[in-house]
């Protein structure tokens, strides 16, 4: 952020403290913004980003600091957060961050370009809707970037027409990768084509409906269409974090609110009587149940809103709750039942600071008050930051 004469500027690939010249790039929601095009005084912080697209590509914003400073610079943004809510981030909450902070994305969606070379996959630019063919990506799996020219190849080869955008998925641990190609054609070679790109990546276990993901001894169906967190290292800090704060005991009953497909409710269930998973997106209910299956977990999943469902729920069935909503958080209605069951702890889960600071303060005005919070480093090298926090009923 630069102030010229009172007026403020948002200034992409600069870091605070520095000197640098920028160029105007219009507005955005109401903010003069513009893009450094030359560092005059650089900061102690500021690193040579590795990848060759940095600064084109929309995908990193923070590749130019050191990665010390990108975990100071997240804490500060979560910090800043939580003062406008009228709250204090608690002085002892961690900032959890990656040993290697690159390849650390397991799902990546690409946008389809047609060249005159033939098609390519890449990314939006930054604040545009142009494409950028890439050729690497570093902080998506290996896997993932070798796979990319194999699709784009598959596709030349057989001419396909109408291509949109590609979404893939790696099993962690194993030869499986998940894929879904949007195209906008009746009638393309869908298995012409996927037999065609298996012949291309012999050392991946090509799978178009559903993959394994497994971790603490338990095993989860994963489908194209349903959530998983991208980065699957961090994805289990974040939910040893969540578990130590909630501390479910064996006689527990628990409410696990926007659920998914079930990860963190049957990590949950091991340590408690039951779980009442709710959760909107009937695929996802599908695969939970299955999850919950799978592995023996005591599971029960109410399908639907997640504040139409809490109206049905009574008083005292539940001790805790966890929760981990979209990016726009709870809606009021969903703060207000959370407040009305008044369960002795509530652990929040959250992918965007301001919604999860305000929907923080909602509930300590319900009267609940913060005992610890966490930050968890989920996206290095991007702005994205994902926190808990534990509440509990004064």
């Amino acid at each position: 952020m630069a102030r010229d004469e009172g007026k403020v500027w948002l200034v992409s690939y600069a870091l605070p403290g520095e000197v640098v010249e920028a160029e105007p790039r219009g507005r955005q929601g109401g903010v003069a913004v513009a893009a450094t095009t030359r560092v005059l005084e650089p900061s102690p912080h500021r690193v040579a980003a590795p990848c060759p697209y940095f600064g084109t590509c929309g995908g990193c914003q923070l590749q130019h600091a050191t990665y010390t400073h990108q975990l100071d610079l997240k804490r500060q943004v979560v910090a800043e957060a939580w003062a406008r809510a009228g709250l204090r981030l608690p002085p002892d909450a961690a900032v959890l961050g990656m040993e290697d902070p690159w390849r650390y994305r397991i799902r990546g969606e690409f946008e389809a370009v047609a060249e005159a070379s033939g098609w390519r996959f890449g990314f939006h630019r930054m604040r545009s809707h142009a494409v950028l063919p890439v050729d690497s990506c570093a902080i998506h799996d290996e896997r993932i970037e070798r796979a990319l020219p194999a699709f784009a190849r598959a596709a030349n080869e057989l001419r396909l027409t109408g291509l949109q955008n590609l979404l893939l998925t790696v099993e962690p641990a194993g030869r499986g990768l998940l894929w879904r190609l949007r195209v906008n054609s009746k009638g393309w070679l869908r298995d012409e084509y996927a037999h065609r790109v298996a012949e291309l990546l012999p050392d991946a276990a090509l799978l178009d409906d559903a993959m394994s993901l497994d971790f603490w001894d338990m095993t989860f169906r994963v489908r194209s269409d349903t959530f998983v967190q991208t980065n699957y290292r961090q994805m289990l800090v974040l939910y040893r974090a969540a578990l130590d704060m909630l501390q479910p005991m064996p006689e527990e009953r628990v409410l696990d609110l926007y659920a998914g497909i079930g990860t963190i409710s049957v990590a949950v269930a091991r340590g408690c009587r039951s779980v009442t998973a709710v959760e909107e997106n009937p695929r996802a209910v599908q695969l939970g149940r299955l999850n919950a299956r799978i592995n023996s977990a005591r599971v029960e999943y109410l399908p639907g809103k997640v504040e139409d469902v809490l109206r049905g729920v009574r008083l005292g069935q539940h001790d805790a709750v966890i929760l981990d909503p979209p990016r726009a958080g709870c809606e009021p209605a969903a703060i207000a039942e959370l407040v009305r069951l008044g369960a002795g702890r509530v652990v929040y889960v959250s992918c965007e600071p301001s919604t999860h600071a305000r929907d923080i303060a909602a509930l300590v005005r319900g009267g609940y008050r913060v005992r610890r919070a966490a930050i968890v480093d989920m996206f290095p090298q991007t702005y994205h930051i994902e926190s808990v926090a534990l509440l509990e009923r004064s």
